[in-house]
């Protein structure tokens, strides 16, 4: 499936995902939710279907993976969580790989934010101000709410939308679009006015939210209107993906104005700083270098926006060439213009752990090992800086590399184990250290966190019928296996049902 297929598939996947709890029944006969939220759900559910929704995103390569980029938007949304309404609820921040702007959130407290929505935002403050908005549609359980309006129907419309996504892996995608867009259609239809007031109480909630995390409570009612101002000032621009999903009306801007100078009234500490807008510039570059089809393009177009770039962006257009540069097999070019950025930031790991990538491509792979074992000495705890260490280990093909890049990444398999990058990262190791076992396991993990849950569990079985799993090791498969049983279980009901369906 194309990338343009799966973009455009996007909706889907989160709304059969925000579905699941009325696919889970063992009989299509709903049960009697009453008025209360908080009988529909568990917070155990939640975060089940929730995960769900993140799976199959990996499973169409549309999630992505890099791990200083998860360390940023984690940290920004922690940033504002702390400061919500429901601090102890968990959430999941992660970057979708699509050019569209727009945000969503789905149960158990997973925001995505696309790289489209990075790249367009001007400053860090309206990134922010879209997070706060589906931090609040999350700890004011609209999602949950939203089931319960909308539960006639939605059943039948999740499992048709459900069969048309599982075709889509060996088709065009063509008819799985069309049917799609249909249910996508009617469900939306069907949330519409119960959306609209959800909208306005997530505003109201994310600006007070914004303010007291220290960013400019300006930036909700700004970046709306100026997407608004954007479409309408050209006819010929389609209608950012943003605002079909998050209508803007001018009451509700004006109504967003309003709060803010209520905020005013009374001001909360500001904490943003020309640091955190450095930040987020750097990493808005990261993500569209690591999302373009066509990094070496990207060359040119930095180095001419860098000929008239203000003192504010030179760093952040220079990342974003040397990244590019990278990117397009041009090693040597990248080392030139890191080693300038490094000059003024000599530690900064955002770029020391392209620079060593940069250095072992030229033909250093010594040098750059040597390297990045310095910066896994000084930050043991740090995923990106493990990870890179990691590969450059595995790089060596070497066995005693691979017995080395095991012992650094067991602390971050400890504490990251959800991470497919991790996983597939720990796997390598263990293939070369001759660890066939663990890697098998670690293997599995993979299979199951990018949505492929019968080849992990088929994963699993295979490890427990070799032999020489040590006890450990087979201790652990086996509560592994039967903690995934009852998953396994629902998503077998649900091919029946789908199987019942179409006969």
């Amino acid at each position: 499936m194309s990338r343009s297929v799966r973009t455009r598939l996007l909706p889907a996947i989160i709304a059969f995902a925000l579905c699941l709890p009325f696919a889970q029944a063992q009989n299509v006969e709903l049960p009697d939710m009453g008025s209360s939220a908080g009988s529909l759900l568990s917070p155990e559910e939640e975060s089940r279907y929730g995960a769900r929704m993140l799976y199959e995103l990996r499973r169409v390569d549309m999630v992505l993976e890099d791990a200083l980029l998860d360390d940023y938007i984690h940290a920004l949304g922690y940033r504002l969580v702390a400061l919500s309404e429901r601090p102890e609820q968990e959430f999941t921040f992660f970057v979708v790989r699509s050019d569209e702007i727009n945000a969503f959130a789905a149960p158990g407290g997973y925001v995505g934010i696309n790289v489209g929505l990075m790249h367009t935002a001007e400053s860090e403050s309206e990134v922010a101000a879209v997070l706060a908005h589906e931090v609040a549609h999350v700890t004011q359980r609209h999602l949950v709410r939203a089931y319960e309006s909308m539960q006639k129907a939605t059943l039948p419309i999740a499992l048709a939308m459900l069969g048309a996504i599982l075709a889509s892996r060996n088709t065009s995608g063509d008819g799985t679009e069309a049917a799609v867009i249909g249910g996508m259609g009617l469900l939306q239809q069907q949330a519409i006015n119960f959306t609209r007031h959800n909208e306005y109480e997530a505003d109201r909630i994310g600006i007070f939210t914004l303010a007291k995390a220290g960013f400019d409570p300006e930036a909700m009612a700004g970046f709306f209107a100026r997407m608004g101002r954007a479409t309408r000032s050209n006819s010929s621009v389609e209608v950012p993906e943003f605002l079909r999903t998050h209508p803007v009306t001018a009451s509700r801007i004006t109504e967003a104005k309003n709060r803010v100078e209520a905020i005013r009234r009374n001001p909360p500490a500001v904490t943003e700083s020309a640091a955190n807008e450095a930040r987020f510039r750097l990493m808005r570059e990261r993500a569209h270098v690591l999302t373009s089809s066509e990094p070496a393009k990207l060359v040119d177009t930095y180095r001419r926006e860098l000929r008239n770039a203000d003192a504010a962006h030179v760093a952040s257009l220079r990342y974003g060439l040397a990244l590019a540069l990278l990117r397009s097999g041009q090693a040597k070019a990248a080392l030139g213009e890191l080693d300038v950025l490094l000059k003024d930031a000599p530690n900064d790991l955002a770029f020391q752990i392209p620079r060593a990538e940069a250095q072992r491509l030229a033909g250093d792979a010594a040098g750059a090992l040597a390297q990045l074992e310095a910066l896994a000495d000084v930050a043991p705890d740090h995923r990106a800086v493990q990870l890179a260490y990691a590969d450059a280990l595995n790089a060596t093909g070497q066995k005693a590399n691979g017995q080395r890049a095991m012992a650094v990444l067991r602390p971050i398999v400890a504490k990251y184990g959800a991470d497919p990058t991790t996983q597939a990262t720990f796997a390598r190791a263990c293939e070369l250290a001759g660890e066939d076992a663990r890697a098998l396991e670690a293997h599995a993990e993979v299979a199951l966190y990018t949505g492929r849950p019968y080849d992990a569990m088929e994963q699993l079985k295979r490890l427990l019928e070799r032999p020489g799993v040590d006890y450990y090791q087979r201790a652990r498969v086996e509560a592994r296996v039967e903690e995934l049983k009852p998953y396994m279980a629902e998503l077998e009901r649900q091919r029946i049902r789908r199987e019942d369906q179409d006969s």
